[in-house]
């Protein structure tokens, strides 16, 4: 391949750059009929061309945020996890030193969708049919976003932050730009159906308990989401691409604690397992309605936020990223207010406190008359949430349940 200066480019109306011309490629082309309703192309892909021709643009992933929990757009885009500059660093040496070393590339196909019909020219035909597809316009990238920094990267198409592309001899670099990697292109023109694809393409490859609480279609997940939007305090303050939250994060909660703790609220105890608690949710929006319990969590954890130590500060908002990430380190080096457990036992005894037919406005209110409980050094959590002797947290079912009691005889 010989390689020409690349071309300015145009964006469309969302910023993003257009593609150059067109991309064919070989490929085989599987019926509707044998894919749930979609065309589904595979094949192979000159690196190079997707890349150059902007037919793929590897940009860097923040995360979850933008995609998932943009409730009033039309539909949800495609996901992706966070970027990992180390993991790209170890494709992109991979693809080096193959190719240095003149050894063969092995890599699984890259998931592309196109949300219109491509072009497809049959050379023969069977059960499924062969020949060339051709593109007009980008993909997005369903599944394998490293894979394709990586190989940026490699062809000096791109740079990605914290990775260093290594010196490349000429022979190796000619292989590299001529190297051509297999592809899945997805016909879908339903973006959401595009995010329950990277839910199932990933527990192959087990991804965190956040990201796979927070792509699943499951109204528990449905109902974190919603509360997510509605509540100022979690806005921007919810890790959506780690199971847990570090000591120096800016983050309160993981998107399946809280997702925990709503399940907490909603049903007590019961929350044993995913399968029990996707049941038991089910069984509550069918007898109350699905409005009637979001606008409760709203109201419920309105009523938490706006109640309890310097989360006030954070739900009226007006601070800069910096004084709000300063709080919650304060919070969390101070008080348990920022603690799954201690949030975990909350909910739970809220919603054993209704059950005693006491409103969650009294009990909050009641639990407020003893701001100091949530301080670490207190002792009213001790040997619950606190272990005396060491002082560390503890987070199982009995501690938990032991907390939630001493928190409902405040509440009563």
């Amino acid at each position: 391949m010989v390689r020409t200066e690349r071309q300015g480019t145009s964006k469309n109306e969302e910023g993003i750059r257009s593609p150059r011309g067109t991309l064919t490629f070989k490929a085989i082309k599987q019926s509707k009929s044998a894919n749930g309703d979609r065309v589904v192309y595979v094949g192979t892909v000159s690196v190079y061309d997707l890349l150059d021709k902007n037919f793929v643009v590897p940009e860097e992933s923040e995360g979850l945020s933008p995609e998932v929990l943009n409730l009033n757009a039309k539909n949800n885009g495609p996901v992706q996890r966070k970027t990992s500059s180390p993991h790209v660093q170890k494709i992109l040496d991979y693809i080096v030193e193959q190719a240095e070393e003149d050894e063969p590339l092995a890599f699984n196909a890259i998931v592309l969708y196109t949300s219109e019909e491509l072009a497809f020219e049959t050379q023969s035909s069977g059960i499924d049919a062969a020949g060339e597809a051709q593109a007009t316009r980008a993909f997005s990238v369903g599944e394998g976003l490293h894979r394709c920094l990586a190989w940026a990267v490699a062809c000096d198409l791109s740079k990605v932050k914290g990775v260093r592309r290594a010196e490349v001899s000429v022979k190796a670099q000619g292989r590299i730009d001529q190297a051509t990697i297999p592809v899945v292109v997805i016909e879908e023109a339903d973006l959401k159906r595009q995010r329950e694809d990277f839910n199932r393409l990933n527990q192959q490859k087990p991804l965190t308990a956040t990201v796979m609480s927070l792509t699943e279609e499951s109204q528990i997940a449905d109902l974190t989401r919603q509360l997510i939007a509605d509540v100022p305090l979690f806005k921007d303050r919810i890790d959506l691409n780690n199971a847990s939250v570090g000591q120096r994060s800016d983050k309160l909660l993981s998107f399946s604690q809280l997702q925990f703790v709503v399940a907490s609220y909603l049903l007590g105890n019961r929350t044993r397992s995913r399968d029990q608690i996707r049941a038991r949710v089910g069984v509550v929006i069918d007898q109350r309605g699905l409005a009637v319990v979001q606008r409760e969590l709203k109201e419920t954890f309105t009523l938490i936020a706006s109640n309890f130590g310097r989360l006030e500060e954070l739900q009226k908002g007006g601070l800069t990223k910096v004084q709000a990430g300063d709080i919650v380190r304060d919070l969390r080096a101070r008080t348990l207010l920022t603690s799954n457990a201690a949030w975990r036992a909350l909910a739970l005894a809220l919603h054993d406190a209704k059950e005693a037919r006491i409103t969650v406005e009294e009990a909050i209110k009641n639990v407020r008359r003893k701001p100091e409980i949530w301080a670490r050094d207190n002792g009213f959590f001790e040997d619950t949430l606190i272990n005396k002797d060491n002082g560390k947290l503890m987070s199982g079912r009995d501690t938990i349940t032991a907390a939630s009691g001493e928190l409902l005889a405040l509440m009563k």
